[in-house]
């Protein structure tokens, strides 16, 4: 009997989970009715790579009626000394990175926005795991970034 109560309790987590609406996150991205170009990128490499992979989802491969973006971006990205020590050693840095984004389109006049993100890190012992979590962080920020450009354009 216990056992019975068992596979059914279990049964019925499936079957409720199955059925509770979830879908991945960049499944409804064929459906958007835009496209994105980048046609040039500058600034930080590291943080630029992040963001191209993330905004290549949104590249279209063949040509239908959709909207086509197309994109200059210029990312700059600060590491400044938030705070320092008694001893003058710096205990906390503040990251920001900047996108200026030039949006060109055949059915509108250019448009110039600017995305701004900060951050405060604490300073790490180990350099190593230092340079490892900023770059988490960029990674982070592209997300950030990326979904920022997305919602924007979807707007339009």
């Amino acid at each position: 009997m216990i056992r019975f109560k068992n596979f059914l309790t279990i049964f019925l987590i499936i079957i409720f989970l199955n059925n509770c609406g979830f879908t991945p996150r960049y499944a409804i991205n064929k459906n958007l009715g835009f496209s994105i170009d980048l046609t040039e990128i500058s600034g930080d490499r590291e943080f630029n790579n992040f963001l191209k992979t993330k905004l290549s989802r949104y590249a279209s491969k063949e040509s239908d009626d959709k909207k086509n973006y197309k994109l200059n971006l210029k990312t700059e990205y600060k590491k400044n000394v938030k705070s320092r020590d008694a001893a003058g050693l710096t205990e906390e840095y503040e990251l920001i990175i900047t996108v200026d984004a030039l949006i060109k389109s055949e059915l509108m006049e250019s448009k110039k926005i600017i995305f701004e993100e900060k951050f405060d890190m604490k300073k790490y012992e180990d350099a190593f795991e230092e340079k490892n979590y900023e770059k988490i962080i960029k990674d982070n920020f592209s997300d950030i970034i990326s979904e920022r450009i997305i919602f924007y354009l979807f707007k339009l």
